[in-house]
């Protein structure tokens, strides 16, 4: 093979890496010899369902329409598997020319000389000037423009109105408290009455349930210096709070939990073993796709201070290895901000942070498209919480650590002090290596 790829190679994108092998993806080795490149050809990975896949790959055919002799190649897989492979793509050189990004590795990948800077092609390619303010600054790193927000978003519920109804059990409520939210689990998976259904999924596997657990308490995810933001008592009583439920049957089992791999077609909700779940606003176009049921969206259940927030839902950005970077952008730019492209693409990624693009979608949306405006709406007048620090570098390897600590807690194989006490020191273990 033309690029071989060591394993300290890998662990500098990142821990969420398995072990490096040549996988299969549009016809071709991903780690394929860079060298391959050329301009007017571009490649374009991103993470999502079968919905976003077929959204994306009409946007990308409409642009090719208008873009006679570009040649634009794509991949995409699950969430867990995408940044598993991205990292090995990027540590062999051969990283996709458009790569759709999370808020919180953008820094990861911006900081390691992954991406390239935007700001010479703004906005003479690219021109965000009418974005929601916070959303675009959200796409800078150290001053420089790396990212461009495809939508705007926030953490969810989301839940199986059918179902519900069907039980004359009522929705979960803006002013829910934990307490209450247990109680309507325990009914669900009791009156349901059905054997590996529960009322909700596992929160505590899940790290955006962790940060907004912390929010509420007045503590970030990671501080604006790049440490621990959260301490030992902050994830103890989350651990506590998840087995306490866990033991009532209010959510699932952690047997059941881990068959999440933390996509839409692998969710609880979807395979038929909650009711509820926890996810992105803007992913109920996808769930809704995927489940027979009619989906509801609601707040999570209240804590002292505000847990939620706006945030970037994902970002586009160019590789720093990028051939055609002018033509890359130009994709970028046709996708989020020209009518065409984003007709096509819809709010499936979120509610568009550029205000011409909000008004031309707003005649067209349907019910999936209503219920996440209005929710953001609710959301901007309930008041949010501010925008968290950006991850800082090993934030993969933290979000793994919360993962394992939630299911050694589930599988009773620790206490939730252990865990918790364990997540804190291999967590800022990870942070000061940097």
């Amino acid at each position: 093979m033309a690029n071989k790829v060591s394993r300290r190679d890998l662990l500098r994108f990142g821990s969420l890496i398995a072990a490096p092998a040549v996988l299969k993806l549009a016809g071709a080795d991903i780690l394929s010899s860079p060298a391959a490149a050329q301009e007017g050809r571009l490649r374009m990975s991103w993470w999502g369902g079968a919905d976003r896949a077929k959204r994306t790959q009409a946007a990308i055919d409409a642009f090719k329409r208008a873009n006679s002799g570009v040649e634009v190649a794509y991949e995409t897989v699950g969430w867990d598997a995408y940044w598993t492979k991205l990292a090995t793509q990027v540590a062999g050189g051969s990283a996709p020319d458009i790569i759709q990004m999370d808020y919180r590795y953008l820094p990861e990948y911006a900081r390691r000389g992954a991406l390239r800077p935007l700001d010479d092609l703004i906005p003479s390619v690219i021109d965000p000037s009418d974005y929601v303010p916070s959303v675009i600054e959200a796409g800078k790193i150290d001053g420089k423009q790396y990212g461009i927000p495809m939508g705007m978003n926030s953490d969810v519920l989301l839940y199986d109105k059918t179902m519900l109804d069907k039980l004359g059990l009522p929705a979960p409520t803006p002013e829910m408290s934990w307490a209450e939210f247990t109680a309507l689990g325990e009914s669900i998976t009791k009156k349901a009455n059905r054997r590996g259904y529960y009322g909700a999924a596992d929160p505590s596997v899940m790290e955006p349930e962790l940060e907004y657990w912390v929010l509420t308490r007045g503590r970030t995810l990671y501080d604006a210096s790049g440490r621990l933001g959260f301490n030992r008592d902050d994830a103890e009583s989350w651990l506590t709070l998840c087995s306490e439920m866990r033991a009532k049957g209010a959510i699932a089992p952690s047997d059941i939990a881990a068959t999440d791999k933390i996509t839409i077609d692998t969710d609880l909700l979807t395979t038929g073993h909650a009711a509820i779940t926890f996810t992105n606003s803007n992913q109920i176009v996808g769930y809704q796709s995927a489940n027979k049921g009619k989906l509801g969206m609601a707040f999570h259940p209240k804590g002292e201070k505000p847990g939620e927030y706006l945030k970037p839902s994902m970002m586009l950005c160019v590789s720093a290895k990028a051939a055609d970077p002018k033509m890359a952008a130009a994709l970028i730019d046709f996708m989020v901000l020209k009518p065409e492209g984003a007709k096509l693409l819809g709010v499936e990624r979120g509610v568009s942070p550029s205000a011409k693009i909000r008004d031309l979608l707003t005649g067209e949306l349907d019910e999936t498209g209503r219920i996440q405006v209005d929710h953001l709406s609710a959301l901007s007048k309930r008041g949010p919480a501010p925008l968290p620090p950006a991850p800082p570098k090993g934030a993969g390897e933290v979000t793994n650590l919360i993962r394992q600590a939630a299911e050694k807690t589930g599988f009773k194989q620790l206490t939730p002090k252990q865990a918790a006490d364990e997540l804190v020191t291999e967590a800022e273990r990870v942070l000061a290596r940097g």
